[in-house]
């Protein structure tokens, strides 16, 4: 069924009051400082259950900010940058807006900066009101996420472990340094290790990859919290024979989710994008960076070498993805670096703001065309280590299809006038996908052998319960599955959750199913499950 925005803000309205009402009586969490004090033994990063809701006066969906909203109070400010990392989402149709989904929206926003701010405060647990480019954040730490390569290993290194004591993470982090790679790491163990295959550098679908205005290639990672670890390991998803094992014929992968009762984080990912940074960028400081180990992709010549690079990398694109009891269709967040590209309407009034990562504002003649995939070959050649080209001569032209809407940008300018101090002031959010029709997302499994949270994968007509807004894109992650309302490209590509709703894994049907039963192939909503080997 397509996305109808009066069908969704109807639902939304008519049914969000529920979900008030159902949340609202929950018993709320102890505060993020209490939280964290009585937790502390706990392995992983910990949420705060309590509800709450964004304290900022006046209506956000227009072109302006209210006036005298800015600056923030400092102790609303320092409430909301210590608030911790949501359970839930915490939102309701009833607010200052004027309309029911788009008060929703508001509220999902919200939580995605305030999920932002959580995971990308310092490790070191100081504020992320004074952090500086260098500063490792909460998610790189190895307690709180897991790289996916560090997952789906090859069979000689299964299985992989996540121990809770940092010493032991600290030996299995060793074990699993590429061979390529251990002389370096010996020299810089703190450094970051990326281990690159095809998703690294190719974008979905493999349209092509990304490459920057300094002709490097744009490098992707994907991490998973410790819920979704232990969930596949548990059920033996790591592997392809696992995947494919008797016992998992009937399985309907169904990842835990987050809730303010009990303050539960539930399955939470994450997928990145980097920028290889010039001695220029990395001494503006205006990027959030990491010294890392980059070792090359796998070359065609199997007995040629694999490069591993020392390389200073800029973060660019940071999707958040999080599945809550009241969105089991997952909550996807997404954010940029501010100078990432331009947006289609400010190419079209020649009004730029750059210099930008992924677009030239002086390139006038033998420009590539807007948003065009690179010319083969695509594979990184080993000895140009990251650089597409050797003479350069290619560099993405990259316009972002669907601009900002004014509510996106005026939540923007309210968080990074709280970050003025920081290096995250130079990130905005994209936008908030959720799925908007609330009835849809309330069903549940009526198989009585259905495991908790017991999702409902066969929601008919649209398991994926109308997404709202109806595409969402980030320019260095979806660079070419972009949309807008013209149709380019398909909404099953352009969608968050339109597209990892097709998501699959190895799985087989039991050899001897019951009558009348429908299997399903799916892996609830995420494409981690396809790189068990």
């Amino acid at each position: 069924m397509p996305y109808s925005p009066s069908l969704a803000a109807g639902l939304a309205t008519a049914v969000g009051l529920i979900w008030l009402s159902v949340f609202s009586t929950q018993s709320p969490a102890q505060t993020a400082d209490v939280a964290t004090s009585s937790q502390t033994k706990a392995p992983g990063l910990q949420c705060n259950g309590e509800r709450i809701l964004d304290p900022f006066q006046g209506k956000l969906a227009g072109p302006d900010l209210p006036a005298g909203l800015l600056p923030i109070d400092d102790k609303v400010r320092d409430s909301i940058l210590g608030s911790g990392l949501p359970c839930q989402e915490n939102v309701t149709p009833v607010g200052q807006e004027d309309v029911g989904l788009d008060n929703l929206q508001r509220g999902f926003d919200f939580y995605s900066w305030r999920t932002f701010i959580a995971l990308n405060s310092p490790a070191d647990r100081t504020s992320i009101e004074h952090a500086q480019a260098e500063m490792r954040t909460r998610w790189e730490d190895m307690d709180n996420f897991k790289q996916l390569l560090d997952v789906m290993l090859l069979a000689k290194l299964q299985p992989p472990k996540w121990p809770s004591d940092r010493a032991a993470m600290e030996t299995e982090r060793k074990r699993l340094v590429p061979k390529e790679c251990v002389d370096l790491h010996n020299k810089m163990p703190n450094r970051m290790i990326v281990k690159m295959i095809e998703e690294s550098f190719n974008e979905p679908f493999k349209t092509g990859p990304l490459i920057d205005q300094q002709g490097h290639y744009a490098i992707f990672d994907i991490l998973m919290n410790r819920e979704m670890f232990e969930y596949i390991m548990a059920h033996r998803l790591n592997t392809k024979a696992g995947q494919m094992s008797a016992a998992n014929s009937g399985l309907l992968v169904d990842f835990p989710p987050g809730q303010n009762t009990g303050a539960t984080l539930g399955a939470f990912m994450l997928k990145v994008s980097w920028k290889s940074l010039t001695s220029e960028e990395k001494a503006a400081k205006n990027f959030h960076m990491v010294d890392a180990l980059v070792l090359m992709p796998p070359p065609d010549d199997p007995k040629a070498a694999r490069p591993c690079l020392e390389e200073t990398l800029g973060l660019v694109g940071f999707h958040a993805v999080h599945k809550t009891v009241g969105r089991p269709q997952w909550i996807w967040t997404s954010f940029e670096h501010v100078k990432n590209v331009p947006d289609k309407d400010e190419v079209a009034a020649n009004k730029f703001d750059g210099p930008y990562n992924f677009f030239s504002v002086s390139c006038k003649d033998d420009c590539p065309a807007r948003n065009a995939t690179p010319p083969r070959p695509w594979d990184p050649d080993p000895t140009l280590k990251l650089r597409f080209r050797k003479d350069d001569s290619f560099k993405s032209q990259i316009v972002r299809e669907t601009p900002l809407t004014d509510a996106a940008k005026n939540m923007n300018k309210i968080f990074q006038s709280m970050l003025q101090n920081s290096v995250w002031k130079n990130y905005m959010l994209i936008s908030t996908q959720w799925p908007s029709a609330a009835a849809c997302t309330s069903l549940h499994s009526q198989r009585t052998d259905s495991p908790a949270p017991r999702t409902d994968f066969l929601k008919q007509p649209d398991m994926t319960c109308s997404p709202a807004p109806t595409f969402l894109a980030n320019s260095t992650l979806e660079t070419y599955s972009q949309a807008d309302s013209e149709g380019d490209v398909p909404l099953a590509s352009s969608s968050c959750i339109a597209c990892h709703g097709n998501a699959v894994g190895f799985q087989t049907g039991p050899s001897t199913p019951k009558t009348g039963e429908i299997h399903l192939n799916q892996s609830d909503f995420t494409f981690m499950l396809e790189k068990a080997q």
